[in-house]
């Protein structure tokens, strides 16, 4: 994963894609630079956890306050948003909540 100012490129490129900024050919292209420049100086390998201001710590505060005032649920919020439960429920740091199935004898 390339990190530059704690915005991983492929997740930049990711949204970038999803927005519609960029078609589907240039993300390719993207994305096969990207792979071309793997282990060059500049663009080691780092997790986005070292950088705490990359997190999107205001949508999990505006979603709190409207789950909590108007009963917003993600699958709501990921409706609206026009995005994956899975990608809301990553970016707002929740767990999926399924049940731990157990094999009894």
């Amino acid at each position: 994963m390339f990190v530059v100012w704690g915005v991983s490129l492929h997740s930049l490129v990711y949204r970038c894609r999803e927005l519609g900024l960029i078609s589907d050919a240039t993300a390719s292209r993207t994305y096969q630079r990207l792979r071309a420049l793997d282990g060059q100086p500049g663009f080691t390998a780092e997790s986005v956890s070292y950088f705490p201001g990359g997190q999107p710590s205001l949508l999990g505060q505006a979603f709190d306050l409207a789950a909590k005032e108007a009963g917003l649920s993600v699958p709501q919020l990921a409706h609206e948003l026009a995005w994956t439960g899975a990608r809301v429920r990553d970016l707002l740091g929740v767990q999926e909540q399924r049940p731990v199935l157990r094999l009894v004898q």
